[in-house]
């Protein structure tokens, strides 16, 4: 099973990344609505369709994983997608500290088939003791390393700041009126400049309740271009528009929003 396209415009509660999983799939799933979306193994930095399938093959030989010193030598990972799938919590369903699990990936992977010079393989050795994640640093690792967090979505960590400023979510604005003046703030996942637009620019901002679409005439765009350009969230002052029971915002204001966590939207000409 692939892993879906892109983010879920409804976010939910999740559950993290689980190794025990018997399909090819990270358990690591976001509730859509009423549906659960799966992302594949590959979806994690570091892994692919060769590792992802190894990881099943091996679960199929040798029975299920039973913690990350039986995962580790068995599979025979790289540490980068050791580290990974310790830091985005494939391992938290064992007990295994995720920082701890960093302390031990060096050593794991030299000690595993993958690693060419196994003379110099050294045991793993005892983490020291350190604090648990937080669940802003998990966010931000889920970010880095799939790009899906199986947690908040980033947005909510700033909402309480962005309601004392007026800023609405997006499930606020189908109770607001045609012509109104609002502002609303979001991750930029997806920025459109098409040729036959002539100028005009359209991006798709996500918050924790969903998406909003924002249009954005050439004058206004020429003016905040480079906060658009250096930014991942964007705060977006404008009117409202709902024409056919579809809602967007055309900007008249656009302000950065600097967000802890890098983000990457995609750009389609």
């Amino acid at each position: 099973m692939r892993s879906p396209e892109g983010p879920t415009s409804t976010r939910g509660p999740s559950v993290i990344v689980d190794l025990r999983d018997s399909s090819k799939t990270i358990a690591a799933h976001r509730k859509c609505r009423s549906h659960d979306v799966r992302i594949g193994f590959e979806s994690v930095k570091g892994l692919g369709e060769e590792e992802a399938r190894a990881i099943v093959a091996e679960r199929d030989r040798g029975g299920p994983f039973r913690g990350f010193d039986d995962f580790a030598p068995r599979v025979g990972l790289k540490e980068e997608a050791l580290r990974n799938l310790a830091l985005v919590g494939a391992f938290d369903a064992f007990g295994e500290p995720r920082r701890a699990l960093l302390w031990r990936a060096r050593d794991a992977h030299r000690g595993s088939p993958s690693f060419a010079r196994r003379a110099l393989a050294l045991p793993t050795t005892t983490a020291p003791s350190m604090p648990a994640l937080s669940e802003q640093e998990r966010t931000a690792l889920d970010y880095r390393i799939t790009g899906i967090p199986t947690g908040p979505q980033i947005m909510r960590y700033y909402r309480e700041d962005l309601a004392r400023r007026g800023v609405l979510r997006a499930a606020d604005l189908a109770g607001r009126r045609h012509g109104e003046f609002v502002t609303i703030a979001g991750a930029v996942i997806v920025k459109q400049h098409p040729e036959t637009a002539r100028g005009h620019v359209f991006l798709s901002l996500e918050d924790e309740t969903g998406i909003s679409s924002v249009i954005i005439r050439p004058a206004t765009y020429r003016r905040y271009k480079r906060v658009l350009d250096s930014e991942a969230a964007v705060v977006v002052g404008g009117t409202l528009q709902t024409v056919d029971g579809v809602i967007s915002l055309l900007a008249r204001r656009l302000d950065g929003l600097q967000l802890f966590a890098r983000l990457a939207a995609r750009e389609w000409q």
